[in-house]
């Protein structure tokens, strides 16, 4: 097993960061995502407090009966374009640590975010990278490819999408020792033990086992994930140990708060930064002050934001215009069009109980309900 060395730091104010280059956000979504509600019912069914206004103010037959509205075929996609997503990530870190930013953007299955950046001037340093779903023996692994050619990239999506078709061993193993074989290319296993596809956790912690006999040789990092529990990244460091491999930060921004977890490095670009994890296999993580905010209310904010009015490039201003709902044929029909409708309605209750959720005068009294539950610091 060769020797990794991961670190953790705490933002502070006084934090000395001239032993750095540059700070990397890895891991954020923009509006090239879709993000469906079919996890939303049993999501919300596990948050004490929350799942009980909610459920009061929305109704439960609404909620969990799928023949009412079918949440399954209803999407959203993230409020921020490419070029703000991307303005938000180096803000924070321009801001907040006075370091250069390095940042990969990771779409759910779509590259459209890097390869707009890397046609701008002003961003075309921006890595061209992925958020690929790649199903194993039952599960889905949530695999970060990060800064591919963006010559090559959609030829990649391509084979990805062949891919999650026909999901092989032996095919798997080829795409990743391709990846692999290329030295600028970093893959990344994001939230390793989140079943973000909704098999129950026994089956895919086997399914993780497996994949990590199989292929943890192909893989250059695991993620600690600004978004998940204190108790599941400490797994995650534990697995690092385990297995050999560094950890690096995964932020999973989906809304406007910037990504919680950061990575710090000597690398003044992308490809330096590849280079640290692989080859030096080092990795200096910083948790940033939002991380140590209740994990719960900041998931609901991001939900808000979600559904809140934003900057809105493209014509995507208004949240209503970023809701989606398949038809039984899977043609997507944005909720703007559906004026009037029952589901519309059923949205527009369900925004209000969020934003008086997280309004000023609840959060804190939602955090105390929550601090019980809180786990003890990372």
């Amino acid at each position: 097993m060769h020797h990794c060395s991961t670190h953790v730091l705490r933002f502070r104010k006084d934090l000395d960061s001239t032993s750095w280059r540059s700070a990397v956000s890895l891991h954020s979504h923009t509006m090239h995502s879709r993000e469906y509600l079919g996890r939303l019912p049993d999501y919300i069914s596990r948050i004490p407090v929350v799942s009980y206004v909610i459920e009061r103010e929305v109704g439960k037959a609404h909620l969990y009966d799928h023949s009412t509205i079918d949440l399954r075929r209803v999407y959203w996609t993230p409020p921020l374009s490419a070029r703000e997503a991307y303005h938000l990530e180096a803000g924070q870190i321009e801001q907040q640590l006075r370091l250069a930013p390095l940042v990969s953007l990771t779409d759910h299955d779509n590259v459209e975010a890097g390869l707009h950046l890397s046609m701008l001037q002003e961003t075309s340093h921006v890595p061209v990278s992925v958020e690929w779903s790649a199903p194993f023996e039952g599960s889905v692994f949530h695999l970060g490819i990060h800064n591919l050619p963006a010559s090559e990239a959609n030829s990649w999506m391509e084979q990805f999408r062949r891919f999650t078709c026909k999901p092989g061993r032996k095919r798997l193993r080829s795409l990743l020792g391709e990846l692999n074989s290329d030295p600028s290319i970093l893959v990344v296993l994001n939230h390793p033990y989140w079943s973000a596809e909704g098999v129950t956790a026994a089956v895919h912690e086997e399914s993780l086992a497996a994949f990590l006999k199989d292929f943890s040789a192909l893989l250059h990092a695991l993620e600690l994930n600004g978004m998940r529990s204190k108790k599941e990244n400490r797994a995650v460091l534990n697995l690092g140990d385990e297995t050999g491999l560094p950890v690096v930060s995964g932020g999973d921004r989906h809304g406007c708060e910037p990504n919680a977890v950061l990575n710090l490095t000597a690398a003044r670009t992308f490809a330096e930064f590849v280079e640290e994890v692989r080859l030096e296999r080092r990795s200096k993580m910083l948790l940033m002050p939002q991380f140590f905010d209740t994990l719960q209310v900041r998931v609901l904010e991001g939900a808000l934001h979600v559904l809140s009015d934003a900057p809105g490039e493209f014509g995507r201003r208004d949240w209503i215009s970023r809701v989606f709902v398949e038809s039984a044929e899977g043609e997507p029909r944005p909720l703007a069009s559906l004026t009037g409708s029952y589901f519309r309605n059923f949205m527009e209750r369900f925004r209000s109980v969020m934003a008086f959720l997280v309004s000023p005068k609840v959060r804190p009294a939602l955090r105390l309900a929550f601090f019980a539950a809180e786990e003890s610091g990372l």
